[in-house]
């Protein structure tokens, strides 16, 4: 994306533009800037085709998946994605997204028969409260998913 300010209403970039990449996908949010009274022109260039949606695995955490017990927390992952996923890990965090604990998530088929496909895994939390600690999933090597909105959630 590059963009900057048009300063002579020709929708044009006047002066330096800046500019920076990110992936654009369905479900992911970019943040732009508008400075109060001028008109600002965004130019976007496709620079790599990501994967088509449809082919793409998906992990997810949900409402009612995660749990404290005792000194761990228990949480419920799904496949949730058209194709079955890879290896990823469960990553235990605090409010920064500094990382406390990691474990492996087992690849899991895709519920093409339309029933769940779970798996559970456990996170130490090593005598830590749960205030202020997420529980986060992915797959290895950041691998494309259909969303990353599902893979967060609050430990309660």
């Amino acid at each position: 994306m590059t963009w900057g300010v048009d300063r002579d209403g020709d929708d044009r970039l006047d002066g330096k533009p800046s500019s920076r990449e990110f992936a654009l996908e369905k479900s992911a949010s970019v943040d732009v800037l508008f400075p109060p009274m001028q008109t600002v022109v965004m130019e976007f260039e496709l620079v790599q085709k990501g994967t088509a949606v449809e082919t793409r695995a998906d992990l997810g955490i949900g409402r009612g998946d995660v749990r404290v017990a005792g000194d761990s927390v228990e949480m419920t992952v799904h496949s949730l994605g058209h194709v079955a996923t890879g290896a990823g890990y469960a990553v235990l965090e605090d409010a920064r997204g500094r990382e406390l604990a990691r474990v492996a998530v087992p690849a899991m088929a895709a519920p093409t028969d339309l029933l769940p496909k779970t798996t559970t895994v456990s996170l130490p939390l090593g005598g830590r409260k749960v205030d202020g600690l997420y529980v986060r999933v992915a797959l290895e090597g950041e691998a494309e998913e259909v969303t990353r909105l599902n893979n967060r959630r609050a430990v309660h």
